[in-house]
């Protein structure tokens, strides 16, 4: 029997597992990590990168590109550990998965206070700490364990509601040695889907073919199951317009260029969407959290009406169900089982619709037109505002290509209008809304599907974060476009700076002592790192960067000056957020 040591252990499970990359920094605390995943190249390729968040970002993207497997973080002791605390957080919201290995001090020196341990109230309090953000965690102190956390931190990563996972590994255990055979982890892991209980999906049957107006509201639930047919299949039995959340990977989930579709209800929504929900008499919600930004902060009558409104939710998580609004039917399942068995009852116990002569469909058909027009009006009025450019870059990146965006105005208003033609291709920090996400996830979902186009879509102080990481792109040649929609500012808070805060505009513009602009030189960062660069300040340039740069196989920056007069520097709300104001509170 092959004798191992914990770091070789980590390896040769990152190997039969078939992990394809690894991310992260080498330090002290894991460089015997490093060490074994040396001998594994070609088959584990590791990507040093520059800071453990955007490494973290970068394994998220991985996974949400590809939902099946994911990829591993590793990070050494101390700060480099802590750096992942943000990334944990937002896919652990998003429930997207990454398995995270730490460099730990040594066990039999813990509770000593040394090098970079945490321990005024517990010592090597890293886990503790991070246990709030993981799916799960573990703390291994023997070599002996060290098999067992592995299989099981992949079956937590990937099975039920997938979500990150934290191992946190000490120095002396990366280096102890046994004797073992490595196994195969996916022997640990459990296979199938969680069907649906066949009473419960009876009922949801008949309630939905009694149902006048019904309407069919998807969050990431559908895009991590692959259900997209399923759910056509139901909503064209109905006749049910299709509506999305505002989080994460939910667009694309059912493909919005169908005669369905109704686009996004909430906040940052639509007319449409937020008409229809306020008008359904059943709500058939799939995959979906009813976080504040779909529910316009849960105020009855401006997105939905629940109830009187009967709400059937489906998840995978009964933690969702009946947690923000009283269910007429909770169903916990798999997305895809369950759509799948719904369709068969509906099927079996109705009668297909001939839905596009009824009034519910001319009033969706109605909404839909209008608010198509105003968003028309609104990019008439500002050719380089946010909107115009969602249209013309829809127009030139190729239908399966994967965007992915940061937190800001790019986020809410790609979400808002970008068309979405296929299940994982918009990538977005949604539920944790984090700024500085889209540059790494882009990296990363280039890994996971090498032939596809990706483009990151972010703002300028989002960029200002994380630009170190083309680098990375540069330096392991993955081709992505980063396209930086520069506002000179945090433009998304000066705008509700005048709208909320009686324009008194403090600190969210990129100013200088004088007053004046203060202008970045994105030229010379892009071309510093090695990659291409262009700048696009009308329409047409921006459609002759785009072609040009989608055209060569080399990580590249396309800078847009966008609109920055206010109200063009956005979009219209049709909802309503609730963001306390001292000044609206007078």
């Amino acid at each position: 029997m092959p004798i191992y040591s914990g770091a070789e252990i980590v390896a040769q499970f990152i190997r039969k597992a078939g992990i394809r990359y690894v991310f992260g920094i080498p330090g002290h605390g894991n460089v015997n990590i490093f060490d074994a995943l040396k001998d594994l190249s070609p088959d584990v390729e590791v990507i040093a990168v520059k800071h453990e968040q955007w490494g973290g970002h970068m394994a998220d993207g991985y996974f949400r590109a590809n939902r099946r497997i994911p990829a591993v973080v590793t990070t050494s002791v101390g700060p480099g550990a802590t750096n992942l605390a943000t990334a944990f957080a937002t896919a652990y919201v998003d429930s997207s998965s990454f398995i995270a290995i730490t460099g730990q001090i040594q066990v039999y020196l813990f509770g000593m206070g040394i090098f970079q341990e945490i321990e005024r109230k517990n010592w090597v309090d890293y886990v503790n700490a991070m246990n709030h953000l993981v799916k799960r965690s573990w703390l291994v102190t023997s070599i002996k364990q060290l098999p067992r956390v592995l299989a099981n931190a992949l079956k937590e990563a990937v099975s039920g509601r997938p979500g990150p996972v934290l191992i946190d590994l000490p120095m002396d255990v990366q280096v102890e040695r046994t004797e073992i055979e490595i196994e195969d982890p996916w022997r640990y892991i459990p296979s199938g889907r969680v069907y649906p209980d066949p009473v419960l999906i009876k009922r949801a049957a008949e309630l939905l073919l009694r149902s006048e107006r019904p309407l069919i509201l998807i969050g990431g639930g559908v895009v991590m199951s692959g259900a997209t047919e399923d759910l056509v299949r139901v909503a064209e039995f109905l006749g049910a317009p299709v509506v999305c959340s505002f989080r994460g990977d939910a667009k694309g989930g059912f493909p919005e260029d169908h005669e369905l579709y109704a686009f996004h209800p909430g906040n940052i929504g639509s007319l449409v969407a937020n008409e229809l929900a306020k008008e359904a008499d059943v709500l058939l919600a799939v995959g979906v959290t009813f976080s504040d930004e779909t529910t316009s902060s849960y105020v009855r009558g401006v997105t939905f009406n629940i109830p009187p409104t009967k709400l059937i939710h489906i998840d995978i998580d009964p933690h969702e169900i009946g947690k923000n609004y009283p269910v007429e039917i909770g169903i916990v399942a798999d997305a895809k089982a369950a759509l799948e068995q719904l369709y068969k009852a509906l099927v079996e116990i109705g009668v297909r619709r001939n839905w596009r002569e009824s009034e519910w469909y001319r009033r969706f058909k109605e909404l839909k037109e209008k608010w198509l027009s105003e968003i028309e009006d609104l990019r008439s009025k500002a050719p380089m505002g946010i909107p115009n450019m969602v249209k013309i870059l829809r127009e030139e990146i190729p239908r399966d290509a994967i965007i992915t965006l940061s937190a800001g105005l790019p986020q809410e208003i790609f979400s808002q209008q970008w068309i979405a033609y296929h299940p994982g291709t918009f990538i977005s920090s949604g539920g944790f809304s984090t700024m500085g996400f889209a540059l790494p996830a882009a990296i990363g979902a280039k890994l996971a599907r090498p032939k596809a186009k990706v483009v990151a879509i972010e703002g300028d102080g989002s960029f200002l974060m994380n630009n170190v990481e083309l680098s990375t792109a540069i330096q392991y040649e993955i081709p992505i476009l980063v396209i930086v929609l520069n506002n000179y500012g945090w433009v998304s808070i000066r705008d509700l700076q005048i709208r909320s805060f009686k324009e008194r505009v403090f600190t969210t513009e990129f100013r200088r002592k004088s007053g004046e602009k203060y202008l970045i030189d994105f030229e010379k960062i892009a071309k510093a790192y090695g990659a291409e660069y262009v700048k696009a300040t009308s329409p047409e340039e921006v459609r002759q960067g785009v072609r040009k740069l989608l055209s060569l196989e080399v990580a590249s920056v396309l800078e847009i000056p966008v609109e920055t007069r206010f109200p063009y520097s956005g979009t219209k709300a049709y909802g309503y957020w609730d963001i306390p104001s001292i000044h609206l509170a007078r």
